[in-house]
């Protein structure tokens, strides 16, 4: 069986070759470039999302709340990142938001997880890479496991692209501005994005690549800057509420959920033309169903008087 090269499934171009050779780097440098085991911490009481985090009560109450370009005191932000570190290290991963771009000798980077963002901030003497053996191999559970081979983290960072998943060890601080960062000292390459991010600005206009590429969506919608409305998760998370609040008003009414076939022997239901296709083990047509309504009668003649 033939296995299709990323250049047969995606048009080359500049910027994909620059991606390929900043993964055959990482491969060098880290080894397995897709690992597939990264532990979060649990200073929240659950795995540490993003979006755990930055809405943790604990956590929240040692930021400052300050006006629009305000900034915290020495003494406001000394105080808040004092009762910060307390919390220990945090372990999270994420997307990179924001392109990677190395100023001197640190950089900030903000992480997403698809809902909420975090700064991250590294720096060229702090910061470790995590080796995460070889192809098919066990990675370590924790970034940075005792044994592993030195990774340098500074070279690490700048072999990574926007949109790249990486997770990340370090311990929370205030930045001059007051934003809520994490200070890295373990860094971990996850996985490499092969494509270009979407418009941060604008995200996916395109209708049609919104509709038939979900997934563009949904990522160009998350790394958007100043959403106006609800992002399109929002709109996936609200219409998953919608259902769930009507299944639990049927139930409690006596109803029962059943499932009823997809194709069916005989195109009914509506006058729209069916989708017809062919059963080779069973030599029959059959047809895309438009409407469950016949099998649901069926149900109710059976004796079943409440069905959805």
């Amino acid at each position: 069986m033939h296995i299709p090269q990323f250049d047969e499934i995606i048009e080359p171009n500049d910027q994909t070759h620059a991606r390929q050779e900043h993964l055959q780097k990482l491969r060098d440098l880290v080894g397995n470039v897709y690992p597939n085991r990264f532990e979060r911490s649990r200073i929240t009481g659950d795995e540490d999302t993003i979006s755990r985090l930055v809405s943790f009560d604990e956590i929240v109450k040692h930021i400052p709340q300050l006006a629009e370009g305000e900034r915290p005191s020495p003494e406001v932000k000394d105080a808040a990142n004092a009762k910060l570190k307390q919390f220990g290290n945090v372990r999270i991963a994420g997307r990179l938001a924001t392109p990677p771009r190395l100023m001197g000798k640190a950089a900030f980077v903000h992480l997403s997880d698809g809902m909420s963002r975090l700064q991250i901030y590294v720096r060229r003497d702090d910061v470790q890479g995590v080796f995460n053996g070889k192809h098919g191999s066990e990675p370590p559970a924790v970034a940075g496991g005792s044994s592993q081979p030195d990774v340098n983290g500074w070279e690490l960072f700048s072999l990574l692209d926007h949109g790249d998943f990486i997770g990340v060890e370090g311990f929370l601080f205030i930045t001059n501005t007051g934003e809520l960062s994490v200070h890295v000292e373990k860094l971990q390459f996850l996985a490499k994005a092969m494509l270009p991010m979407p418009d941060k600005m604008h995200g996916i206009e395109d209708a049609e690549i919104k509709q038939r590429q979900r997934y563009v969506d949904l990522i160009g919608s998350s790394l958007a800057v100043g959403n106006e409305g609800m992002t399109t998760r929002q709109v996936f998370e609200a219409r998953a509420k919608v259902i769930s609040s009507l299944r639990r008003f049927l139930e409690d009414h006596g109803y029962i959920e059943v499932e009823t076939p997809m194709l069916t022997p005989k195109a009914t239901g509506a006058a729209a033309k069916p989708f017809k296709t062919h059963h080779n083990a069973l030599d029959i047509d059959l047809y895309a169903r438009i409407a469950p309504e016949l099998y649901l009668k069926r149900l109710v003649v059976g004796g079943f008087e409440k069905v959805y």
